[in-house]
């Protein structure tokens, strides 16, 4: 019974935190309104496969080591640069030699969507903080106990409500599929506003922890 409470416990938070437009749901709706399901799933599960493996650091290094501070040391300035890029790459897309085309300009950069799905979930550094806060806030309730057995079913339901929030953003965009190509001009420059406006979030919140950290 506490494996499966820990487990909707996971789904939930995991479900609710993929839900919000961002750079992962949003680049899964474009991948299947311009690619199709398949290789939209196959950017999701890379996203999964990245964010339970940082869930299971994450609780590694609530037990042993302090991962937060030394990840986001190094992920925050290579995560900005991937992000300049890549909204640099869907601002360029809508318009070649002067024909609008009908791929989303990221994805004629990237060798795969699975591909794509590593690294845009990888190089987000704020995954770790996230994921530390909500495993101190069910440990501290009791709900997530640190035993083998209870780390399988948080992980499960982590996975489940990932996959299952961008599945929904991905059968939304295979029902525009067919009017994809009216709408992909605005379609990249929007996901280029959002990866754009996400890189200035991360430096300001690395310029803000460069200050606080030479004051001290």
């Amino acid at each position: 019974m506490n494996g499966i409470k820990v487990c909707l416990s996971g789904l939930a938070i995991s479900f609710l935190g993929a839900l919000p437009f961002g750079t992962l749901n949003l680049t899964a709706f474009d991948i299947s309104a311009s690619q199709g399901i398949v290789p939209a799933l196959w950017f999701a599960f890379a996203v999964v496969f990245v964010e339970l493996c940082v869930v299971r650091l994450a609780l590694f290094g609530s037990e042993r080591i302090k991962v937060s501070h030394q990840l986001g040391k190094y992920l925050f300035p290579l995560a900005i640069l991937f992000l300049w890029y890549l909204a640099y790459s869907s601002f360029t897309g809508p318009i070649s030699n002067g024909e609008t085309i009908a791929k989303a300009g990221i994805l004629m950069q990237m060798p795969s969507p699975f591909v794509l799905g590593l690294l845009l979930s990888t190089v987000n550094p704020l995954q770790v903080p996230f994921w530390m806060t909500w495993n101190k806030v069910l440990e501290s309730r009791g709900i997530l106990q640190s035993s083998k057995r209870h780390y399988v079913f948080y992980l499960i339901g982590i996975g489940l409500g990932t996959i299952t929030a961008l599945t929904t953003f991905i059968i939304i965009g295979a029902y525009f599929f067919d009017r994809y190509n009216d709408y992909n001009a605005i379609t990249n420059i929007l996901i280029g506003t959002v990866y754009l406006g996400f890189s200035f979030y991360l430096l300001f919140l690395l310029i803000k922890k460069r200050l606080k950290t030479n004051n001290q």
